[in-house]
């Protein structure tokens, strides 16, 4: 069964979430050395009380907080965008109450510009330098600057440090992350898309393009196509559950019989495509006689006494076609007149001829 789609108004919050989730541990970290960053300063000058107090609780208590607003309102991403935006104008209020000492101010700027534009790209950077302006005219309007410190001092030297070199590498290494889960969710998206989501083979489109792609090869090669006798009635009698277990039965019989060497794909509800790379028309006879003692001898779903037989059609790649779609359709041709002759069989396109002769399986 295919998953229910997402309501757009629950997916859309659920990506919020996910954004607050993802942002909440550098925020943590950025807080815990940018606090070491901005107290290094913060010492060496006149800081009232209250200014301490709040960087205490700033330090300790807004990460969490900005993560349980954005994770219970009614917009998260909108929210954790206003988070970022008090990111912004506090990181504004520290540079003043600095008294813009040079070597913190760099590093909190540029920091907070980096969430900035991971998150919104270069309207969220804008944004946030125009908040880093306003909250450094409201420190300084609170907390008169002096003339700034050019030179750092020793302590604020190795205050700044952990900012300067642990939140870019925490940074990255959660980029680095990210990028493995995309990358993750990308292969899986590509998969999906050239499966077949009952059997797992390829799907009739994925498949058609590789039949399409080797036509342009050089090397011998054989189509098959496979048709389930008398597979409605299964449906009819036995109901559509056990047709979907006949045919899952039959798509596992099939890879363990030809392996990766063979590309398998579902043609069709219950017909089956085969491309054997660099197999003679011989060859591949031999080989689908040999998979058809197996279907004998498979173990049938539960309500049924044996596996259904097939009838199937086999074509030789010809230099002469045109395009796949001929030689598909020497394929199926075969197939007709497998199941025409009285189905369970093998029927082989003759290319120099254009006719197809029977071969019991």
């Amino acid at each position: 069964m295919p998953d229910t789609p997402l309501d757009p108004v629950v997916e859309k919050r659920l990506r919020g979430i996910r954004l607050a989730r993802r942002i909440y541990v550098p925020r943590t970290l950025g807080l815990l050395v940018g606090g070491l960053c901005i107290g290094s300063a913060l010492h060496e000058l006149p800081t009232p009380t209250w200014a301490w107090a709040l960087w205490a609780i700033q330090i300790l208590f807004w990460s969490h907080l900005a993560y349980w607003r954005a994770r219970y309102h009614v917009s998260p991403y909108h929210a954790e965008r206003q988070n970022l935006g008090a990111d912004s104008l506090l990181g504004g209020f520290w540079m003043a109450a600095m008294h813009f000492n040079i070597l913190p101010t760099v590093v909190v700027l540029t920091m907070i510009s980096l969430d900035n534009i991971a998150v919104g790209g270069k309207s969220m950077a804008l944004r946030g330098l125009g908040l880093l302006a306003a909250g450094a005219l409201i420190g300084m309007w609170l907390i008169v600057p002096g003339v700034p410190d050019i030179v750092p001092s020793a302590s604020v030297l190795l205050g700044s440090l952990p900012m300067i070199v642990v939140y870019p590498l925490a940074v990255g290494y959660i980029t680095y992350l990210q990028a493995r889960r995309l990358n993750r969710q990308k292969n899986t998206l590509m998969e999906l898309s050239r499966s077949d989501g009952l059997t797992g083979l390829f799907n009739r489109r994925f498949w058609e393009a590789q039949v399409a792609s080797n036509l342009l090869s050089g090397s011998s090669a054989t189509i098959a196509l496979l048709d389930l006798d008398h597979f409605k009635r299964i449906n009819d009698e036995h109901g559509h559950g056990v047709g979907d277990q006949t045919l899952r039965k039959l798509a596992s019989l099939l890879r363990q019989s030809f392996g990766d060497d063979v590309l398998l794909g579902r043609y069709g509800g219950e017909e089956f495509g085969l491309l054997m790379p660099s197999t003679t028309l011989d060859q591949a006879t031999v080989a689908i006689h040999q998979f058809q003692q197996r279907l004998r001898n498979h173990a049938p779903p539960f309500s049924l006494s044996r596996m259904p037989t097939c009838s199937i059609g086999l074509a030789a790649k010809d230099p002469l076609m045109m395009n796949h779609e001929q030689w598909l359709l020497r394929a199926d041709q075969a197939l007709y007149a497998a199941k025409h002759a009285g189905r369970n069989r093998i029927c082989i396109h003759d290319a120099s001829t254009s006719q197809t002769g029977p071969h019991l399986g």
